[in-house]
């Protein structure tokens, strides 16, 4: 009689729907398609704006719940690399959607904000590469678990792809630690009342109009073909990797991703429904005319 081998039943990955469960998944997918493709179709600051501050935000708390729960040794290597895809999808972000008087402090706190974040999201993405043999609660699991890479799956502990990561990564988080040195120096004039020049942060601020600029048609392509190609490689990791039952379970994390749709939805009713109260008002008035 065959017995089955222990190592194999080790290495079922245990699911994590909090991570990358599917509620999670569909609703930054939804995002970050309709933040590109609503960009492009409607002239609107605040739709844009409302869909662009749930992806930041979305990706902020992703990112947050992959370090502590990376701290609390309760993150595996399989789905490290799934909120490796998902940030790629998402971003990171926090910006305010107030209209407020552009200054510089205000461009300068909000910038090095952000270069801080993702200074310590490339520090905890090198990380994750760097000890990826031993990295998590199922180390045991990590020989076997792969990367899919343009369709080829790639051993996720392999030296080339961990090195080749590592390295790419650190020229991001050296540029970005540079950046912050920058913006450091310029805070440090503005508080002292120095003279600093307004375009050096953007001198458009994005907050003071009602509309933006619609983006052409080669970048919405690009963007797309982007954010496609992260979503397959992504599904095709799931699938493609040894998953224990549950990750379709639907969980109290999926429930608060999924409502962070109603905010967009909500804009593109209130876009959508005031176009038609304008052709209706233009209807009377002309109505009223004759």
């Amino acid at each position: 009689m065959e017995q089955s081998n222990p190592a194999e039943e080790q290495c079922l990955i245990d699911p994590n729907p909090d991570v990358v469960g599917v509620g999670i998944r569909a609703s930054l997918y939804v995002l970050a398609l309709s933040y590109h493709i609503f960009s492009y179709v409607f002239n609107s600051a605040e739709l844009s704006g409302a869909i662009e501050s749930s992806l930041g935000v979305t990706g902020l708390a992703l990112f947050l719940t992959a370090v502590i729960t990376t701290a609390t040794q309760s993150l595996g290597l399989f789905h490290a690399l799934c909120v490796f895809h998902l940030l790629g999808i998402v971003g990171l972000s926090a910006h305010p959607r107030g209209r407020y008087p552009g200054g510089v402090v205000r461009r300068v706190v909000f910038m090095a904000f952000y270069v801080v974040v993702m200074t310590g999201s490339l520090a905890y993405l090198i990380y994750v590469f760097a000890t990826a043999p031993t990295f998590g609660d199922q180390a045991e699991c990590n020989n076997t678990t792969v990367y899919v890479l343009f369709g080829v799956n790639i051993p996720a502990t392999s030296p080339g792809l961990r090195w080749t990561l590592v390295a790419a990564l650190s020229l991001l988080l050296l540029g970005f630690g540079c950046w912050l040195l920058f913006v450091g120096c310029i805070a440090v004039d503005a508080m002292f009342g120095r003279k600093v020049p307004h375009d050096v942060f953007g001198a458009q601020d994005v907050n003071l109009g009602n509309n933006k600029s619609k983006p052409p048609l080669y970048q919405l392509i690009s963007y797309l073909a982007g954010t496609i190609y992260l979503i397959v490689m992504l599904e095709l990791t799931i699938q493609r990797n040894a998953l224990a039952p549950g990750l379709e379970e639907w969980s109290f994390g999926q429930i608060l991703a999924m409502t962070m749709l109603i905010g967009p939805l909500i804009e593109l009713a209130s876009l959508l429904l005031g176009k038609i109260d304008g052709v209706n008002d233009h209807d009377l008035v002309l109505a009223s005319g004759r």
